[in-house]
């Protein structure tokens, strides 16, 4: 088991990311953006869902590296809302290597910061 933890200040992520819809593309699923989006507080649920990625990496060891991309990680939900993690390309292929075949993903957020503690499970 690997534990990985991120903190975003939301103000930050704003000012890097807005008016940059080819860098929001880059960073986050279609599906990501579409409800990000549509919530009161965009910027805080991005955030949660850029803290994700980086929790990712964290429980890694490994920093974005060769094939991966931001894409590679992506913060799903389940029908009751639930937030799930959902592995593609050179990240998914960097997890199999490992041995990592679960994983888990809480998501907390306020209108300044956001946090996501991942845990990735070999089994």
């Amino acid at each position: 088991m690997r534990v990985g933890v991120d903190l975003v200040d939301v103000a930050a992520l704003r000012a890097r990311f807005a008016g940059r819809n080819d860098l929001l593309a880059d960073t986050f699923s279609e599906a990501e953006l579409a409800y990000c989006l549509s919530q009161p507080r965009p910027w805080a649920h991005l955030a949660a869902r850029l803290a994700a990625r980086e929790a990712v990496l964290k429980a890694l060891g490994t920093g974005l590296k060769g094939t991966m991309s931001w894409r590679d990680v992506e913060v799903t939900r389940d029908p009751a809302g639930r937030p799930g993690l959902a592995f593609h390309g050179g990240m998914a292929e960097v997890l199999a290597r490992g041995g990592f075949e679960r994983s888990t993903v809480s998501l907390s957020h306020t209108a300044t910061h956001a946090i996501a503690v991942v845990i990735l499970f070999r089994v």
